[in-house]
């Protein structure tokens, strides 16, 4: 499988990175965040607000932000993360270990799609809303995803919103991390690669070696944060990811 696309417009959430200035800089000398982001959506009614967790909040601010610049307000989203918000998963855990009753709105907050629902009926957006999960590759089945969808319409009126979000499992799901953990959302408006464009291509590598599989992938960050620095950083021609759910390699071009 090959894949290409361009990145049209961006943004993205992290603790102490807000402004496309300060992700720019990060990316020349990229670290793993550490903390807690500050979300304020001003523009998402009090009500709504207080029903959205702050991973929600996150993934809402960028996928906001980078709507400005689509051509319509109502395109598809693809919602990527490999989690969810499994601190809310795990609450309807402890309340159904304790025979409590189960909060019916509780529960439609906590599943997969939860946040891309919710931006949905917020934004009144009617286009598709897909959700995916892919373990150690969320990213790649995102823009897959994406991709797929690009293509399915007429491609001068082609784009996608890709939504890229994490946060640190809660603690009784900490045991389960095998990568470096930081909260962060990003958000990259796809469209088509055109003659000319610089863009990227996304390939599966599925006669790599596993052994080979982690070249030119960062140790310090999140997959997420890395795919993003990549995106960002101009300098880095190519990235490499290979775990056992699948092994990709993304590559900076020019059509």
């Amino acid at each position: 499988m090959r894949v290409a696309f361009a990145v049209r417009a961006w943004a993205a959430v992290a603790p102490g990175l807000q402004s496309q200035e300060q992700w720019l800089r990060w990316a020349d000398a990229p670290s793993c965040p550490v903390g807690a982001a500050v979300v304020e959506l001003p523009q998402v009614p009090p009500m709504a607000r207080r029903r959205l967790g702050h991973l929600a909040k996150m993934a809402v601010s960028v996928a906001d932000a980078a709507l400005v610049s689509a051509r319509s307000a109502d395109i598809p989203i693809v919602w990527a993360s490999r989690y969810g918000d499994a601190a809310k998963s795990i609450a309807l855990l402890q309340t159904q270990a304790l025979d409590e009753a189960l909060s019916p709105t509780a529960f439609g907050l906590s599943v997969h799609n939860g946040v891309g629902a919710q931006h949905s009926i917020l934004r009144g957006i009617r286009a598709n809303a897909v959700c995916v999960a892919s373990s150690h590759c969320a990213p790649e089945a995102g823009v897959v995803e994406a991709v797929g969808l690009l293509n399915d319409v007429e491609q001068e009126l082609a784009e996608v919103l890709l939504v890229s979000y994490d946060e640190p499992l809660p603690s009784d799901y900490a045991v389960f991390h095998d990568e470096p953990v930081a909260e962060y959302a990003w958000a990259a408006l796809l469209v088509p690669l055109q003659p000319g464009d610089e863009g990227y291509v996304l390939q599966a590598l599925d006669d790599v070696p596993r052994e080979h599989g982690r070249h030119g992938e960062s140790d310090a960050l999140p997959h997420g944060l890395d795919v993003l620095h990549f995106l960002l950083q101009g300098k880095r021609q190519s990235l490499v990811h290979g775990h056992a759910s699948g092994q990709w390699m993304w590559e900076r071009v020019h059509a």
